[in-house]
């Protein structure tokens, strides 16, 4: 699965910088080029479908499989974007429709530092599903309350830290839009089609293969491997179709995608739909503010925090216990109370164990 998704981010990434005849395929590659400069959009994202078929032997996990499929099927994502390609900075602003529900998510890119801002309104938000199907939830509400307008900041260390936890298959090199609109160039002209202001242009797997074979010719050192990365990996592609309109005027894209791919005994289908609305514009970017973030570490210690107390027993259980324990006083033996103290200490508050010690204590003393 994870070399499905690496053949998808090249896919994409064919639909934005990818630039009849010769005059009309320059005119494809110039205007792709030209929403590429732009510096701000809308653009969204619609999974038409997903399917996927398993051979495992596990009638459950293909049940859960195909199930999540479903359920995945139908969701949008769409947006707006803001870029400062001088000073590195990117903005984007993103709303989730899944399973009837919105999940909004924002976050700030700085690339030159390679960190990241995310706006905690998504824990909220996550908290609040969550609730809804009875799941525990880690994060306190006074916590969710005093996260209320910052941001989590992922810096660069972190990243690498998730990196080493959880290995992925990443593009290790990219592509810059000139090595793209290159290879375009070396494309057949007929296969570009103009009707008015739109021009389409249909891709495939061959050129795919295409892509790559150019970029190990041409390509940097990093480039180089990335495309050797994408070689091995493609082969799992059964059906490859994307179909990518632009126009000229409006300066819109419009991208249909068809793939059908099999990996280790799966075979997954996915059918999306892609658009992007490209604009100048005279916002600029701020990045959160220290005071306004909160760090990897500080996260994980609330969350920490809150799934300690998820595991606290609660007044009316310890009320119980202790009842249990003095009304078994003359039965206690002093190894019995240690087990006691040891078993209940990762569940009780400092104040919930003090007053356990003094009943046993006074169990130990009855006993004697």
């Amino acid at each position: 699965m994870k070399k499905f998704r690496m053949v998808i981010v090249i896919a994409l990434a064919l639909v934005f910088f990818s630039g009849c005849k010769k005059q009309t395929q320059k005119e494809f590659t110039a205007e792709l080029e030209k929403q590429r400069e732009m510096n701000a959009g809308n653009y969204a994202v619609v999974i038409d479908q997903l399917a996927i078929k398993s051979a495992a032997d596990n009638a459950s996990q293909r049940a859960s499989m195909e199930m999540a499929a479903k359920m995945i099927s139908g969701t949008k994502i769409s947006g707006n974007y803001l870029k400062d390609s001088k000073k590195k900075l990117l903005t984007m602003t993103t709303d989730l429709e899944l399973l009837g529900q919105t999940i909004p998510l924002e976050f700030f890119m700085d690339q030159k530092k390679q960190s990241v801002y995310l706006d905690t309104v998504i824990l909220t938000k996550l908290t609040e599903i969550a609730k809804e199907f009875d799941a525990q939830v880690p994060i306190k509400a006074k916590d969710l309350e005093a996260l209320k307008g910052k941001y989590i900041h992922i810096t660069k260390d972190d990243l690498e830290e998730q990196r080493k936890k959880q290995p992925t298959t990443a593009l290790s090199g990219n592509f810059d839009s000139k090595l793209f609109s290159e290879y375009l160039e070396t494309l057949d002209a007929d296969s570009f089609e103009k009707k008015g202001d739109t021009i389409k242009r249909t891709f495939t797997k061959k050129d795919i293969q295409g892509f790559v074979s150019y970029v190990k010719e041409h390509g940097d050192q990093d480039e180089q491997q990335t495309a050797k990365e994408l070689a091995k990996n493609s082969d799992q592609l059964t059906k490859y179709k994307q179909t990518t309109l632009v126009n000229l005027k409006k300066h819109t894209q419009k991208t249909t995608l068809a793939i059908t791919a099999e990996d280790e005994g799966t075979t997954v289908t996915l059918g999306l739909t892609l658009t992007n609305q490209a604009k100048n514009s005279k916002k600029t970017i701020q990045l959160p503010k220290k005071a306004d973030t909160v760090s990897i570490e500080k996260l994980s210690e609330i969350i920490a925090s809150g799934q300690a107390q998820e595991s606290l027993i609660s007044e009316a259980e310890f009320n119980e216990l202790l009842a249990v324990i003095e009304s078994s006083q003359t039965q206690l033996t002093q190894p019995q109370i240690d087990q006691i103290k040891e078993t209940y200490k990762p569940y009780l508050t400092d104040q919930q164990y003090k007053q356990l010690e003094k009943v046993l204590e006074r169990s130990s003393q009855i006993a004697a």
